[in-house]
Order: C-alpha cells, then structure tokens, then sequence
C-alpha cells in the first residue's frame, strides 16, 4: 500500500511540475503579446498624431466643404428655377381668376 501512495505522490509531484510549467510557458506568452500590444498600440497613437494624418484629416475637410458648397449652389439652382415655375403658375392662375371674376361679375360682356 506504501507503493501504492508514493507512486501517487510521485505521479502527482509530476503533474504539479509539468502544471507549474506549462503556467511558465503561458505567463511568458502573455506577456510577449502584452508587450506586441504595447508596441503596435503606440506605433498606430504615433500615426494617428503624425501630421500625414492630420494632412489627410484637412485634405478630407476641404473636399467636404468644396462638395457642401456645390451641392448648396446645385440646391439654389434649382429653388430659383422652382420660385420661377410657382411664379408663372400663380400668374397664370391669377389671370384664370380675373378671367373667371369678369365673367361672374359681367365686366366681360360690357367690355365687348
């Protein structure tokens, strides 16, 4: 039975080292990706801070504005041309008016 308990205590005194081990392996993996982060992390601030970004951020800035105001000339465009389609309507709307007003007044048929 003595046999029996130290080869179980051996087989466990084994297992406990290859654990202990393979907790080493992994603790030095850690930190080598922690230190990948680190270093990847501070090159992609470093780029986000160096001026190519900050020339990109402005050259995106002015296509941005230079579209705004195309797009706000194409929208004055075409509110005038719509002001010009609404004024000839209301015009012709109104003489229709006028015409129609003679008519129900009698002021037509004493002009003729």
């Amino acid at each position: 039975m003595s046999d029996i308990n130290e080869s179980l205590s051996n087989k466990a005194s084994e297992l406990k080292e290859q654990a202990a081990e393979k907790l080493q392996e992994l603790k030095t993996k850690a930190g080598e990706i922690s230190d990948n982060l680190q270093q990847k992390a501070g090159e992609a601030w470093d780029k986000a801070k160096s001026g190519e970004t900050a020339e990109k951020l402005a050259q995106l800035k002015d296509e941005a504005g230079q579209k705004l105001r195309e797009l706000s000339e194409e929208a004055g465009e075409k509110i005038h041309q719509a002001s010009d389609v609404a004024s000839e309507k209301v015009h012709e709307l109104a003489d229709k008016a006028k015409g129609l007003w003679d008519k129900v007044t009698g002021k037509h048929e004493s002009q003729q």
